[in-house]
């Protein structure tokens, strides 16, 4: 994990803790469906030409 990434991982998990719990929901729904759409963009097969 690059440097970027652990300060953006320690402020996400500061943030979560001043969150009600609605708002956690929300972020943890968000985070898990740009997880999903990133795993599916990478399980899709390139196009051939021709």
């Amino acid at each position: 994990m690059s440097e970027r990434e652990k300060k953006l991982a320690d402020t996400i998990a500061k943030a979560v803790t001043k969150l009600p719990d609605g708002k956690v929901e929300y972020l943890l729904g968000y985070a898990e469906g740009v997880a999903a759409m990133a795993a599916k963009a990478e399980q899709k097969p390139e196009k051939k030409e021709g």
